[in-house]
């Protein structure tokens, strides 16, 4: 018998939670109804998927023009659908995603990452995951390219041109020029050309060798680790030397155990929901319960309504 008495007393405490018009009640149901539905597509989303988070939103212009601010990107796992496939790799096979040769992946940047980050709570996380191209992969020892584009996301290179570097500079800016071609005499200070800075030296590319249509690759020191180099699609420069971590830390090349996943598919703007969570939230909340308001005052005018029209009418006579 006092088994059974803390089992009625639970379902009786149940029965109550669910029946319950307080406000308080009524708003603590409407939070976990929200929460109940959120995480079956959290976990709906990792089965399919197979990684964490399997969704992520855009929140900068990088990846312009085929990725745009607040598209919603699923991610699957790094290997999942075949393995990544990078930029020099897809030029020899054909294979294109986003409007360029190669996968885009997502990655936390030198591998940092924070407790929100983990469980996919990504606007409490003070460290993004970063959704670039994957360019080439290098190994540990391996001269450490950058890969610049001048036109940025309006021009898709067809191929990459080496250059080299001299130690003539027009205001501190070092020149680059094509391997080919004729080292540039010393420039004028009205010199026309590509003009950028890495996170340690500053470069520029004269007019005259400035190829409609073409990128270029510099290589720098040696690697000291494996890893994938990426690059923004709108950027002028890959990641590695040119982007930083907490505008201290260069950005290394991506080891694979950095790598969330790559992207699949976007969702144009849908993503811009997420970049507001909290706002959503809490209209959703607000929303929910207006609605509860709203439908148990409409129950009760309706029984107000409905016990007047039972009472008998003043001076009415009874049959007879």
């Amino acid at each position: 018998m006092a088994e059974k008495e803390p089992s009625r007393y639970i379902r009786t405490m149940i029965h109550k939670f669910r029946t319950s018009e307080h406000w308080a009640v009524s708003l603590a149901r409407d939070i976990l109804w929200v929460a109940a539905v959120v995480g079956g597509i959290a976990l709906a989303l990792y089965l399919v998927c197979g990684t964490w988070p399997a969704v992520v939103t855009v929140e900068s212009g990088s990846m312009e023009p085929h990725m745009n601010i607040g598209d919603l990107v699923v991610v699957v796992q790094q290997d999942r659908f075949g393995p990544v496939q990078t930029w020099n790799e897809a030029k020899t096979t054909g294979y294109q995603k986003f409007g360029d040769y190669g996968d885009v992946i997502i990655y936390r940047p030198n591998g940092e990452t924070d407790f929100w980050a983990q469980i996919g709570l990504l606007p409490l996380s003070k460290q993004h995951p970063i959704i670039h191209r994957a360019m080439t992969w290098v190994d540990a020892g391996d001269p450490e390219p950058s890969y610049l584009n001048p036109y940025r996301g309006n021009v898709t290179p067809s191929g990459y041109i080496p250059l080299v570097t001299t130690n003539t500079t027009v205001y501190g800016y070092y020149l680059l020029y094509p391997a080919n071609a004729t080292p540039p005499e010393n420039i004028s200070s009205d010199a026309k050309g590509m003009g950028f800075s890495t996170a340690t030296q500053k470069y520029f590319l004269p007019e005259q060798y400035v190829t409609n249509g073409s990128g270029y690759l510099r290589y720098g020191d040696a690697t000291a680790h494996g890893g994938y180099i990426t690059k923004g699609d709108n950027n002028p420069v890959s990641d590695e030397g040119y982007l930083t971590v907490g505008d201290i830390t260069m950005i290394e090349p991506v080891e694979k155990e950095w790598v969330v996943g790559k992207a699949l598919f976007t969702i144009p703007l849908v993503g811009l929901l997420p970049l507001h969570i909290w706002e959503v939230v809490i209209v959703v909340i607000a929303v929910m319960v207006a609605w509860d308001w709203y439908a148990k005052r409409k129950e009760t005018a309706s029984g107000k309504k409905a016990g007047k029209s039972k009472k008998p009418q003043k001076g009415s006579r009874q049959k007879k």
